[in-house]
């Protein structure tokens, strides 16, 4: 079992570059002196707290609560499943007949263990839980990504473009947007092949994820050699200063005549949501097309 619970802790760290985090609410401590016990080879941070203090900030794998006596925990998994939307929670409680246990399922849980229970069970239920986390996280990326360059897929980002613009508009924040487009990609892709041309639009994704904020700034591949980035709460001042950032680092690669043309817009209230967005959008297009004109000339 250990293995198995190996093979989850190794994919979760490797494949979707997390640190393996546990919360536990535990004021007995007892079954946090289990979990130490178990996880301690393989570098899982638990924290173990008596009283719950939740922020959306943080990134936990799993959550743990174990009730103390006939301690009612739906409140508390509540408030999880309302911060925690892809954390798997374990509810850990005495052994009482009457213990209705099918009301935890239907307020989130995804795993149920009752005390007394042995070492090998827990293990049992740690890799279950890892397993289904891992499972889950990329099944959701297989949804919203581009599988080449690593980076969002159009779908997804016609999805978060209206929710970032929704979202600027009423709380009057600013939002940019960049449109991006590889410069002779056809040529470069026609000439070298398209294994080259692929891997020469997977380091196109690496150098924007790398140019822009982790966990603010949104990387989309648009089409073909074309990407898309959202900027939240970024001037178009702001977003220029990210543009030349982009292209300081894509020049390190020296690549001949494959430049990055870019054009940035920032949103302007335009009285309906769908004529604001569609008003970025055109004006970012355009400036693209325009730099990407310029280049043209200068090769």
């Amino acid at each position: 079992m250990l293995v198995k619970l190996a093979k989850w802790l190794d994919l979760i760290k490797t494949e979707l570059k997390e640190d393996p985090k546990i919360l536990i609410y535990d004021q007995e401590k007892e079954v946090t002196f289990f979990l130490e016990e178990i996880l301690e080879p393989y570098k899982v941070e638990i924290i173990s707290v008596e009283r719950l203090e939740f922020s959306k900030e943080d990134l936990f794998q799993l959550v743990v609560l174990v009730g103390r006596g006939g301690e009612d925990l739906s409140f508390l998994l509540n408030k999880v499943r309302e911060f925690y939307e892809e954390s798997k929670v374990c509810v850990v409680l005495n052994f009482l007949k009457e213990e209705d246990i099918a009301r935890y399922f239907d307020l989130g849980a995804d795993e149920v263990v009752f005390k007394p229970f042995t070492i090998n069970e827990l293990k049992a239920r740690l890799a279950k839980l890892f397993k289904e986390y891992y499972l889950d996280k990329k099944i959701k990326r297989f949804l919203i990504e581009d599988p080449l360059t690593g980076v969002y897929n159009r779908r997804f980002f016609e999805e978060k473009l209206r929710e970032e613009a929704y979202k600027a508009l009423r709380q009057r924040h600013p939002l940019s947007l960049m449109m991006l487009d590889l410069d002779n990609f056809k040529w470069y892709n026609d000439n070298l092949g398209h294994q080259e041309g692929d891997a020469l639009l997977k380091l196109v994704g690496e150098t924007l994820l790398n140019s822009v904020r982790a966990g603010v700034d949104l990387v989309f591949r648009y089409g073909g050699d074309e990407f898309v980035i959202l900027l939240p709460y970024t001037t178009k001042e702001q977003a220029v200063q990210v543009a030349e950032r982009i292209k300081k680092n894509w020049e390190i690669y020296n690549i001949p005549n494959v430049k990055i043309s870019i054009g940035i817009a920032q949103l302007e209230d335009k009285g309906d949501l769908e004529k604001s967005i569609e008003n970025m959008l055109a004006t970012a297009d355009a400036l693209m097309y325009s730099e990407k004109k310029a280049n043209k000339n200068l090769i």
